[in-house]
Parts: structure tokens; sequence; C-alpha cells
């Protein structure tokens, strides 16, 4: 239970120093700040805090010169106010597909499925392993590569990077909507995409439902928002620098997995005497 919350605080910091990254490149747009204070040229009043943070030291970013060098030295008037310039309002749908392909589990009622479901996400993202005849309903299919969005009250916010072990008994609640990415490696930042709050902000403003219990979003609404889109090497870029982090991310998940079926296999069998404290230590150091 220590390593499991470990990897949890782990987890969030890792996260959180991810989505720092995502909204310096994507929404402060500090490369590009700082670009045009080494170049003279003008910066938007919506970033003037950010300008006056690097105008004394423009290397306090710490980006290196090759990555600096993918990002303009100027901004350009949007509909979604001033970006970057050579970037691009699109839809969503323009870097992710929404994939729905529904299973019915029941239908292999013997097998074993890794279930994505919003109370597993609540309870530490882990995925439940369940018998088909125990998942009653039908469910969508979870590809590898994909990132999961729950639709269900957006005001809770549930992203979910799976870590599919098993991809043709991967299933997910049909509150989630399975986002995949067009290109493979552009998976974190799909991720940190629809985590970021700008993101979220026009989730919650396209919810319907009446009640807090019961309101939800369109997933064809989410798949039409607008988003800026910046060239495919500022993408490319950003993927690979997030891609040490995730894969940081998705270890700790797998090991907090296999330490939580370990914690429930052996206790009952501690507890009534079956085994004894150096067998269960015995059992953990080779499973770790």
């Amino acid at each position: 239970d220590d390593k499991i919350e470990l990897n949890r605080r782990m987890n969030e910091t890792l996260e959180a120093m991810a989505q720092a990254l995502f909204k310096s490149w994507f929404v402060d747009f500090d490369p590009v700040v700082v670009n045009a204070l080494k170049a003279g040229n003008p910066i938007p009043d919506k970033f003037a805090d950010r300008a006056a943070h690097y105008r004394e030291n423009p290397d306090r970013l710490g980006l290196p010169d090759h990555i600096l060098h993918l990002f303009p030295d100027s901004f350009v008037d949007s509909e979604l106010g001033p970006i970057p310039e050579g970037w691009e309002v699109k839809q969503l749908s323009t870097l992710a597909e929404l994939r729905v392909e529904t299973v019915v589990p029941i239908r292999e009622s013997e097998a074993l499925w890794e279930h994505y479901s919003i109370p597993a996400f609540d309870e530490g993202k882990i995925p439940k392993y369940e018998l088909g005849r125990d998942i009653k309903s039908g469910k969508y299919k979870v590809p590898v590569t994909a990132v999961l969005v729950s639709k269900l009250n957006p005001q809770f916010p549930r992203i979910w990077l799976p870590d599919v072990i098993n991809k043709e008994r991967a299933v997910c609640s049909t509150e989630f909507m399975p986002f995949v990415p067009k290109q493979i490696k552009w998976r974190p930042l799909l991720y940190e995409l629809m985590k970021s709050d700008i993101v979220q902000k026009k989730i919650r403003s396209a919810v319907t439902g009446s009640t807090g219990s019961r309101q939800r979003v369109k997933p064809k609404s989410v798949a039409s928002m607008d988003v800026v889109v910046a060239p495919r090497n500022v993408l490319d870029t950003f993927s690979d620098q997030m891609s040490s982090i995730h894969n940081r991310v998705l270890f700790n998940q797998r090991e907090s997995r296999t330490l939580s079926a370990l914690r429930d296999t052996l206790l009952p069998k501690l507890i009534s005497g079956e085994l004894r404290l150096s067998d269960v230590e015995k059992i953990l150091e080779d499973a770790l």
C-alpha cells in the first residue's frame, strides 16, 4: 500500500511537469514570446506578463537552440485570439479520431476482459479484470494508442492514458470517449491537450443535462472543437519530449497494478495463517 501510494504521488508530480510544459508551449507560447523579444517584434497584450517575465533574461526559458528555432518570432490574429505565425486554428478531429467500436463482453462469458471503467479510474487508474459474464452491458473497444476522455460530469475531468495489456479484450465504459491520434507518436500531445485547462473549459461549456449527476458532453461536439495546431515538427518534438515522462507514469501504474493484485491475493492467506510473513516478502521480491 505504501509503494502504491508513493507511485501515485510520483505520477502526480510527473503529470504536473508534463502539463506545465504543454502550457508553456501551446497556451502561453513562451518560446514565441522569447523569440519575439530577441527579434524586437511586438508582443500582444495578452502575453505582456510572459514578456515581462523573460525580458531581462530570455535564456531563463531553458530551451536549447535547436528547439527554440522551431518556433516563430511573431504573432498573428485568429478567431481564438493571437497565435504564433504559421500556426492554425483547426478542429480537434484533425489531430485525433473519435473511435467508438462497440464490444459485448458477455458473448465471451468465460474470457477475462481488461475493463477501463469510471470507478476504476477513480480508484487509482487501474483497470479491473473481469469475466465476460460479469460485464452486463456493451462497451467500447480500447485501441492501444487511445486516450480516454470521460463525457460524464466534465466538471470532474477524467482523462486516462490506458496501458493496454490485452489489445483483443481491452474495453471501456461508454461514458468514455476513445480518441486515437492521427499519428501514433502524437499520443503524448493528445493526452496533454485533453487534460489542459483550455480544452477542459470548452468541454464544460458544451455540457447537456440539468443536474450535476447527469451532465454529459456530446462526443461530436468535442471532436469538432477548435484548437490551435502547431506545425508538425513542433508536435513531433513535444511528443518526443513527453514520451519518457509518460513511459515512467505507465511503468508506475503497471507496478501498482501488480502490487494491488498481489495484495488482494496474499493478504487473506497471510491473515488465515496459510502463509508466513517471510513467504510473502519472498513472493514480493520475486514479483518486482
